[in-house]
C-alpha cells in the first residue's frame, strides 16, 4: 500500500474534538451581503454495492465486493452537466483495497446511478473529453481506461504503458491530446486518432519525482505537470511537445494545482498548507502566497474564476476571493459531515453545481438558488419516499446540543439513495426543542 493510501486511511481516525474546535472557529471574512453563499442541497451515496440502472454482461470473474470506507477521489462532469463520473477508492487495512468507477445521471433533478465498473485498485482520476464522447480513468492498477462517454459506457480501450500507480489523467481543451502521469515519474501523451481512440506518441522527460497532478492550459494548450519535489514543468501542447520551462515552488511537496478558466492564473497547494498563485501564461515568481487553515486535499477555481476553493483533510472547504488578487477568506461551505478529507472538488460546466467528494458527494448550488425549505420528495420519478427524523447529539466542547436532522431516503428502481437536509426543518425542530425544555 503506498504512502498516499496510508495517509488517507489514517485520516479517517481524526478525533471529533478537532471537528468541534473547527466548528467554533469563525471565518475571518464573509460573503458579501448581496451574494447568496453556496447552498447545500443533497448528498449522493457512493456505495459501489448499490444497484445500477444499466445491466452489464456476466463477467468472466466475479470481482471482490468492495468494503468501506468508500472515498470519492475524483469527480468529473460531462459537457452538458447531466452526468457525473466518480473515481472511488474503497477499503482498509483489514479488508484490502478495491476501486470503482461510478457514473450518475443528474438530469432528472436527483442522482441516479447508471453504471458501476469495478477495478482491482483505487480509481484516482477521471475526466470526460470536451465533446462528452469519451470518459477516461486512471488508477493504482497502472492502467488508463477509455470508455464511451454516453450510455451504455462500454470500455473501448485499455492503455497499459504505465509502470506504477496512475495519479492523473487530463485531456486538452479540443480533445485531441490525453496526458497520464503517475508514480513512475513519467507523463505519457496519447493523440486521438480517426476512430476517436488514443495512440501513444511520447513520454515527457525531466521528471524529478513521481507525478502528483497535471493540467492543460485552457487557451494555449500548454501542459503543466507537478511532481512531489516542488517542481512545475511546462510543455508545449503541440508536436514535438517541447519542454519549455521549470518553475520551482519554494516550500514543501506539491499536492494539487489547477488553472483558472481563462488560464491567467495557476494555483498550487503543498503539504505545508501553502497556496501559491502563479501567472498562468508565463509562470515564474509567485504573484501571491497564503496559508490555508489545514493541510490541503483539493483545490478548484469557480467557473467565473473569481473564487478559489480549497478542500482540506478535515472535510472543510474554504472559499477565497481572488479578484482582485487577495488572500481574503470569504466563507466556508456549509458543513454537513464528520471530519473526513475533501478529496475532490468539481464545478458543473453550466455553473450551477459544486460537487465535493468525501465518503459521499455533497451537492451545492452555487448560482444563487436557495436551498428548498420543504422536503424534495415531490419529483414525479420518485416512487417511494420515507421520511425519518434522526436525533443527533453533537458535542460542542462546552455543552451537548440536540440537533434534529430530517433525512429523506428516496427508494427508486436502480437508483442511488438521496439524502436531503432541510434548513427549515432544522430550525423548526430546534425551536420545538427549546420550547419543550
Amino acid at each position: 500500500m503506498n504512502i498516499k493510501k496510508s495517509l488517507i486511511i489514517s485520516s479517517l481516525t481524526i478525533s471529533l474534538v478537532t471537528s468541534c474546535l473547527k466548528a467554533q472557529t469563525q471565518a475571518p471574512g464573509s460573503i458579501q451581503p448581496t451574494e447568496i453563499p453556496p447552498q447545500f442541497f443533497y448528498e449522493i451515496d457512493i456505495d459501489p454495492n448499490q444497484p445500477q440502472a444499466i445491466p452489464t454482461s456476466t463477467p468472466t470473474a466475479i470481482p471482490p465486493t468492495p468494503c468501506g470506507p468508500n472515498r470519492a477521489l475524483s469527480i468529473a462532469w460531462n459537457k452538458n452537466s447531466t452526468l457525473i463520473a466518480v473515481g472511488i477508492g474503497s477499503g482498509h487495512n483489514y479488508c484490502g483495497v478495491t476501486g470503482t468507477l461510478l457514473i450518475f445521471d443528474i438530469s432528472p433533478g436527483y442522482p441516479r446511478l447508471l453504471r458501476s465498473v469495478p477495478a482491482t485498485e483505487w480509481v484516482e482520476s477521471v475526466t470526460f473529453s470536451p465533446d462528452g464522447t469519451r470518459l477516461v480513468t486512471g488508477g493504482d492498477d497502472d492502467k488508463v481506461n477509455v470508455f464511451e462517454g454516453l450510455s451504455p459506457f462500454n470500455r473501448l480501450q485499455i492503455l497499459t504503458d504505465g509502470q506504477n500507480d496512475i495519479e492523473v489523467v487530463t485531456i486538452n481543451s479540443n480533445g485531441t491530446l490525453l496526458a497520464a502521469g503517475g508514480r513512475d515519474t513519467n507523463v505519457r501523451l496519447y493523440l486521438k486518432n480517426s476512430t476517436n481512440l488514443f495512440n501513444f506518441v511520447k513520454t515527457l522527460p525531466q521528471a524529478r519525482s513521481y507525478i502528483q497532478d497535471a493540467d492543460f492550459h485552457p487557451i494555449n494548450g500548454q501542459l503543466a505537470v507537478a511532481d512531489r519535489n516542488n517542481w512545475v514543468r511546462i510543455y508545449s501542447g503541440i508536436r514535438p511537445y517541447t519542454h519549455l520551462k521549470n518553475v520551482f515552488i519554494r516550500g514543501a511537496r506539491i499536492l494539487a494545482f489547477a488553472y483558472n478558466p481563462n488560464g491567467t492564473l495557476l494555483a498550487t497547494a503543498d503539504d505545508q498548507k501553502k497556496i501559491t498563485l502563479l501567472n498562468g501564461t508565463h509562470p515564474g515568481n509567485p504573484l501571491q502566497t497564503f496559508t490555508a487553515p489545514m493541510r490541503v486535499a483539493s483545490i478548484a477555481f469557480n467557473r467565473k474564476g473569481t473564487q478559489l476553493l480549497v478542500g482540506d483533510i478535515n472535510g472543510y472547504v474554504n472559499i477565497y476571493r481572488i479578484t482582485p488578487l487577495s488572500n481574503l477568506l470569504m466563507d466556508k461551505l456549509p458543513f454537513v459531515k464528520s471530519p473526513l478529507p475533501a478529496h475532490a472538488l468539481a464545478f458543473s460546466p453550466d455553473g450551477k453545481w459544486l460537487s465535493v467528494g468525501r465518503t459521499e458527494i455533497a451537492m451545492y448550488r452555487v448560482d444563487g438558488v436557495r436551498a428548498p425549505t420543504t422536503q424534495a420528495s415531490t419529483t414525479e420519478a420518485i416512487t417511494t419516499t420515507v421520511n425519518t427524523t434522526e436525533a443527533i447529539t453533537i458535542e460542542n466542547c462546552t455543552e451537548a446540543s440536540p440537533v434534529t436532522r430530517i433525512k429523506s431516503s428516496t427508494e427508486m428502481g436502480n437508483s442511488s439513495t438521496l439524502t436531503a437536509v432541510s434548513l427549515f426543518a432544522l430550525l423548526t425542530a430546534a425551536l420545538q426543542g427549546m420550547v419543550l425544555q
